[in-house]
């Protein structure tokens, strides 16, 4: 399932560097104005002094991690969202304290952690130093419970941001339920990039600070704090700034994480990525169609512009007409141990049919939807969210048949603007023993605008 989600966070990364990098220049800017001043000035105020001003910027600042953490869930949703979405929660007061509140409660265990962690400073007395060091450990204990529960919150208020902040936080609670193991999992797998991080960081404080304490250590002292603060504020710049690069690939994969938990899809997803046979494998690439050997028949019209023209980004894991986040009944794995749906024994048989090379058994896919204009119009995401054979869509030729069928489709509508008609094209490709049919018809509506159909068939009858 981890290879899926960061396949798709890559892509997504690839094709919208433009927006994801700016908005996480607001990432990079909260983190330092929450860490460095204190850092800075802690020898100045004290440790407990210096903690208390680290919690309050990060209580006045959530907004702003809150934020873009919105943009990344509406960018892998497919809604294309405006750079300024990042500062939707200051545009207002009451959405601003809505996400004060959530920040708090989210990140209530990290508060928790540095108290107890700034409290040890305050005393040696052995028996205070014991005690806070429980607490402290109690705290770190707590704080995993709590991030791999409340994950979730971010975004159900990107959902539904009237929700009430209890409510926020159950629901969070109650989708993670049974499925903390994959999150961890999830951002586990990005560890080899922090250890590489952590390497570069490591190496540059030994070259700047090294051969100071050294200095220190021939004249017999110990080297000063006042000797390491004019280091620090480039040992943090350095540090953010390769996360600044890191956190759009981590946030776009946690992102589909929660598109799929509100949806609850984890399960499918899952299914997808081992069974049958680990068809999730060939990820989200989109090279041109059509695939290199093995079809049969002319792909493109003399005339027609070359394909592909471009590829749109995808679009959530749900299908037209299942109910969504707050429709659904039931979360999470069912009593008995969850088990595949008809529908995903029906693919995986076609998938072990398709996988030997034998001809699948004959199927119909339909995807629908109204669009004001054809310019601009994107007919992958449509198909993506259909009922369609996981497999096929994971297929990197699949969504190149439905883009030439649509350009040409587009093309004849686009040639005799007036008529009351629909216009249609077919392609058909023999892969893999099966015959595959993609129809694109794009038909005039009254009120305006154009109903596009994009029609799947799998050795059709006629």
């Amino acid at each position: 399932m981890n290879r899926i989600l960061k396949q798709r966070a890559r892509r997504l990364y690839r094709e919208n560097l433009g927006g994801l990098l700016p908005v996480h220049l607001l990432f990079l800017a909260y983190s330092l104005a929450v860490v460095v001043p204190a850092a800075l000035l802690q020898g100045r105020l004290g440790g407990l002094a210096a903690t208390l001003l680290q919690m309050l910027l990060t209580l006045l600042l959530t907004p702003l991690i809150l934020g873009v953490t919105r943009y990344t869930y509406l960018l892998q949703k497919g809604r294309a969202p405006a750079k300024k979405e990042a500062l939707r929660y200051f545009t207002s007061p009451r959405r601003y304290g809505k996400a004060v509140a959530v920040g708090f409660l989210f990140n209530l265990p990290s508060y928790l952690m540095l108290l107890t962690t700034a409290l040890l400073e305050l005393s040696q007395d052995l028996l205070f130093i014991t005690i806070t060091s429980l607490l402290s450990l109690a705290c770190y204990g707590f704080y995993i419970y709590w991030i791999l529960h409340a994950c979730l919150m971010p975004y159900i208020l990107a959902e539904d941001e009237g929700a009430q902040l209890g409510h926020i936080r159950r629901e969070s609670f109650r989708l993670m339920r049974g499925n903390c193991g994959r999150y961890f999992s999830l951002n586990l797998s990005f560890i080899g990039w922090i250890f590489l991080i952590g390497g570069v960081v490591v190496a540059v404080i030994m070259a700047l600070i090294f051969p100071e304490a050294m200095r220190y250590a021939r004249m017999g002292l110990v080297l000063p704090d006042s000797a390491v603060d004019p280091y620090l504020i480039w040992i943090y710049l350095l540090l953010y700034g390769m996360m600044y690069f890191l956190m759009p690939y981590v946030n776009l994969a946690n992102a589909a994480f929660g598109d799929a938990a509100l949806q609850v899809r984890l399960d499918e997803l899952a299914w997808q990525a081992r069974m049958p046979y680990g068809y999730g494998a060939p990820g989200y690439g989109r090279p041109p169609y059509p695939p290199q050997g093995g079809y049969q028949g002319p792909w493109q019209q003399p005339g027609q512009p070359p394909y592909p023209p471009r590829y749109p980004q995808g679009g959530g894991w749900q299908a037209p007409g299942q109910q969504g986040y707050y429709g659904q009944q039931s979360y999470g794995p069912q009593p008995g141990g969850w088990q595949p749906s008809p529908a995903q024994q029906e693919e995986a048989s076609q998938y072990a049919l398709y996988r030997q090379g034998r001809p699948m058994a004959s199927r119909t896919f339909l995807a629908t939807a109204a669009t004001a204009g054809l310019e601009g119009f994107f007919p992958w995401p449509q198909v993506e969210r259909s009922d369609l054979y996981s497999f096929l869509k994971l297929e990197k030729w699949m969504p190149g048949m439905v883009d030439a069928a649509w350009t040409q489709a587009a093309g004849d509508m686009a040639a005799r603007v007036g008529s009351p008609g629909p216009a249609s094209r077919t392609l058909e490709e023999t892969l893999n023993g099966t015959r595959f049919r993609v129809t694109a018809v794009i038909t005039p509506l009254q009120a305006g605008g154009w109903q596009v159909s994009i029609r799947i068939d799998l050795n059709p009858v006629s």
